[in-house]
């Protein structure tokens, strides 16, 4: 409950960087964001934070709702991210220019893995559940 609660303040939270102006960017360091291990600038990379903070959102108030898809999407999105890092730590490893953003992926990317193996352990009974539950009122037509 407490981690769907943070996800969705972590939603709205991004929501408001891409309304109001980022504090952290300027005209010579333009508003960044990183999907699928790719870095965006300016306006695609307020869209791809747009996208992800909705996909935040959502599957927070689906987990706080107990719905399963609010599970399903918060596991496909963190193994996203997970391969996010992965990617992006691979292409800009020898980049010098991206040494400070390889070093905090480097740090970000077992954390983040954390993440995604607590919510598989938290929802495997509740995903196991709901599909033997699935199974047996098929068997009993």
């Amino acid at each position: 409950m407490v981690f769907a609660l943070l996800c969705t303040l972590w939603g709205a939270l991004l929501i408001f960087r891409v309304v109001a102006r980022d504090p952290f960017s300027s005209p010579t360091n333009p508003f960044q964001d990183v999907f699928f291990g790719v870095k965006f600038y300016g306006h695609a990379a307020h869209v791809t934070m747009t996208i992800q903070a909705i996909i935040y959102a959502a599957f927070g108030v689906g987990i706080l709702l107990h719905q399963r898809w609010g599970l399903i999407l918060g596991l496909l999105y963190f193994a996203q991210v997970v391969i996010s890092h992965i990617i992006f730590f691979a292409t800009n490893f020898n980049v010098p220019s991206q040494a400070v953003h390889v070093k905090i992926t480097a740090v970000e990317g077992p954390i983040v893995f954390a993440i995604l193996l607590y919510l598989w352990l938290r929802s495997r009974p509740l995903l196991v559940a709901a599909e033997n539950s699935k199974a047996r009122k098929l068997l009993e037509f």
